[in-house]
């Protein structure tokens, strides 16, 4: 099966860097892929991607070194599921408060025994190779969301669940889920104590910890702190930011 080259970074205790898609643009997938980040995530939960276009945007990525990750819309077997049988060779699912999600989110993934996970990987076999059901457990990687405070509660259970692969954090749901605005010039003081409780808790069950990130100071401190995979920024992020610093400096 092909490697997996983001988690051969991760077991070898280096960082893993990436970025959001949220355009529904083949073109813009493939430009962040060659662009140097270890992996891309197709977004499917906060842009225009959805299963119709998926396929299209792992094909896309294919064509470079980066590892396509899917960020699906909700922790259902469809989307698991049909994003795996696509190709996506990680999957980051939202929402996952309880054991009882984690539990559900690794049973999409993987095949009997160890999971439900219906077989006909149309593209996923292309793409990972003929012997694909013998090797997807272990090739494949699984990250829970915790971006809530019932999933800060449970980040030990949730993390213990074998399976999951580490945790995903995702600050600004985090915070609004503890009473604080995602206008604020900053996280809050309990966010950001929210957030290495979520990074200790994986260090201590042996996961990976994982975090989107808003800059690249945001992103090398976020190193700093534990965390190993790292998505910096998303495309349409990024467009404006360089868009406006450009005709900024023009205007001047």
């Amino acid at each position: 099966m092909r490697v997996n080259q983001t988690l051969e970074r991760l077991k070898a205790q280096q960082s893993a860097f990436g970025t959001m898609c949220n355009a529904a643009s083949p073109l813009v997938v493939e430009t962040l892929g060659h662009s140097g980040y270890d992996f891309v995530i197709v977004d499917l939960q906060h842009g225009e991607n959805n299963l119709e276009n998926a396929q299209v945007m792992f094909q896309a990525l294919s064509s470079t070194p980066a590892t396509p990750f899917v960020r699906v819309a909700a922790g259902l077997p469809v989307f698991i599921q049909r994003a795996l049988d696509m190709g996506a060779y990680g999957v980051i699912v939202p929402l996952v408060n309880n054991r009882q999600d984690a539990e559900a989110v690794v049973a999409s993934v993987r095949y009997a025994p160890e999971g439900n996970r219906s077989w006909g990987p149309a593209r996923g076999l292309l793409y990972g190779g003929a012997d694909y059901f013998r090797h997807s457990a272990q090739t494949l990687l699984t990250f829970v969301m915790i971006e809530s405070a019932e999933g800060l509660r449970n980040a030990d259970e949730i993390l213990a669940v074998p399976g999951v692969d580490g945790v995903f954090v995702g600050p600004m749901d985090l915070g609004i889920s503890l009473g604080y605005s995602p206008d604020l010039p900053q996280l809050a003081d309990e966010v950001e104590t929210a957030i290495g409780t979520i990074q200790q808790a994986a260090q201590k069950a042996g996961k990976f910890a994982g975090i989107q990130t808003t800059s690249t100071a945001e992103a090398q401190r976020r190193v700093t702190q534990g965390f190993r995979l790292v998505s910096i920024m998303a495309d349409t992020r990024m467009m404006r930011a360089t868009a406006t610093q450009t005709l900024a400096a023009l205007r001047a």
